[in-house]
């Protein structure tokens, strides 16, 4: 498994919903879980990948585009995302 965390202060769910307009309806291969809301700051996403290859495929193909778009259209930064080996991933829902 492979977790990423994005942080992006200042920004709102409205920013994030247009972001995801950007991504379209499907769900990317390999996203195992998506949590995302406000935090002190602005708005956090976690995602929980099967995989590091998984997560760098849909950043090349689908997330960059959207989120320098969404960015374009709101007026924000989209943040960085920083990612990580999972020691330890559990969750009835989880399939595996």
């Amino acid at each position: 498994m492979y977790g990423v965390v994005q942080q992006m202060p200042g920004v709102s769910e409205r920013e994030y919903r247009t972001v995801e307009r950007h991504l379209g309806p499907d769900r990317p291969p390999g996203l195992v879980a998506h949590v995302a809301g406000p935090y002190e700051e602005g708005w956090r996403v976690l995602n929980i990948w099967v995989d590091e290859a998984s997560f760098r495929r849909f950043q090349s193909e689908r997330l960059a585009r959207a989120a320098g778009l969404a960015a374009q259209e709101e007026g924000f930064d989209p943040g960085k995302a920083a990612g990580f080996s999972s020691f330890a991933v559990t969750g009835d829902e989880l399939p595996f």
